[in-house]
């Protein structure tokens, strides 16, 4: 395969993150909608789960900095692929199947409440469905798991600890959840596929 210039690495990293700056004024902005809870949504709040829902950024960060620098060509053009898939997938969502999030309320006064509802204003209420945390942290572990299969078991902890602290700061339902964990797998299927369907 013809190798890819760092620049047009960057266009297309670039364009995956546009398409996933359309959470920010549908969280913001979109009214109505449903809310996804179901019965089984009695998930108790700990504030210090905010830490691990932070390090959700840190997890992303490193996934563009590897994308760019560290991935061959195959590779790199099945994570474009599967992440153009799962965030497309998700702003359509985002757009068309209005979704919300009953956030709880947070009084302590301790660090942790306060970036917990420092979280909550600027994560606002909507665009709940699915989450965005779970697909991003999803397509960037499969694909490391695939590409990396000795440091699995450090990329499963993660995912897992950055799932449930999705839930334990109220943040997000059950259903936003699966739902987003199921789209970033779908991701990463989509982008291994294509990969392979195209390959030279």
């Amino acid at each position: 395969m013809n190798e890819i210039s760092i620049s047009k690495r960057w266009l297309w990293v670039f364009l995956v993150a546009a398409i996933q700056s359309i959470y920010f004024p549908t969280s913001q902005a979109t009214s109505g909608g449903i809310a996804p809870k179901l019965s089984i949504d009695v998930i108790p709040v700990y504030p210090i789960w905010v830490v691990p829902y932070y390090f959700t950024y840190a997890v992303w960060m490193f996934a563009i900095y590897w994308t760019l620098y560290k991935l061959d060509v195959r590779a790199f053009r099945a994570v474009i692929a599967g992440a153009l898939l799962t965030i497309s997938v998700g702003a359509l969502a985002f757009v068309f199947f209005p979704t919300y999030i009953e956030l709880p309320t947070v009084v302590g006064a301790d660090v942790f409440s306060a970036m917990l509802r420092a979280v909550q204003v600027a994560g606002g209420t909507h665009a709940a469905l699915p989450s965005a945390h779970n697909y991003g942290t999803m397509l960037v572990s499969a694909f490391a798991i695939y590409f990396y299969p000795r440091k699995r078991w450090f990329w499963i902890a993660a995912l897992v600890i950055i799932a449930l602290s999705t839930l334990f700061t109220g943040q997000h339902y059950i259903l936003d959840v699966v739902s987003g964990l199921a789209l970033g797998f779908a991701g990463f299927k989509f982008g291994i596929w294509w990969t392979e369907r195209n390959a030279t």
